[in-house]
């Protein structure tokens, strides 16, 4: 069994954030470990910080590790609505 680690994604996930959020999710990209993506601050969601989340979620899976969403916020799930994303970000459950 893997170990799981908790993300705290940031507030605004947004392309001002992407650096830094690639950064520490460039850390558990070798698929070692299931990852919780706790999105319950998120306030602000744009293309870019979605589609680095959609990125790091598919190396992920190429690597057979899980991704669970705890507590994603109204503004990420609209967000990526509006963007056509939600069902490929796993938020559609």
């Amino acid at each position: 069994m893997s170990k799981t680690v908790t993300v705290d994604l940031p507030e605004n996930l947004t392309i001002a954030n992407a650096e830094v959020l690639y950064n520490e999710l460039d850390a558990y990209t070798s698929g070692t470990q299931d990852i919780v993506l706790n999105a319950s601050e998120v306030s602000r969601a744009d293309t870019a910080g979605l589609q680095l989340i959609y990125v790091f979620l598919k190396t992920l899976q190429q690597h057979q590790a899980s991704v669970i969403w705890a507590a994603p916020s109204s503004a990420l799930i609209e967000a990526s609505e509006q963007l056509g994303l939600k069902e490929h970000l796993g938020l559609s459950q």
